[in-house]
């Protein structure tokens, strides 16, 4: 978990605090089917962090790795433009599959 936070942080300049991260974690699962990614053997450790209700998201800057990093509404979500099974890992963790 420390792991998730820590990256989430860095990779969104995130700024909301830790503890309200940590009380947010709705849901963790592991995916490590052996061929679900076309990389090799990946194992990926998912959390569902789901922030209280407001006004206005908090907002994030992408880097490094996730440079492109945006809010996109669940609806919005399109499987054709996302990484191998990422859209199913959020289907999954949502309850929807």
């Amino acid at each position: 978990m420390e792991a998730c936070l820590r990256e989430l942080r860095e990779e969104t300049r995130l700024k909301v605090p830790a503890p309200v991260l940590k009380g947010s974690i709705k849901r963790q699962a592991v995916y490590d089917a052996p061929y679900r990614s076309a990389r090799g053997r990946t194992i990926t450790h998912a959390f569902y962090i789901e922030l209280e209700p407001s006004l206005e998201l908090p907002k994030v800057k992408g880097s490094d790795d996730a440079k492109t990093a945006r809010w996109v509404p669940l609806s919005e979500l399109d499987p054709q433009v996302m990484f191998e099974d990422h859209y199913f890992i959020i289907q999954d963790m949502l309850g929807a599959v």
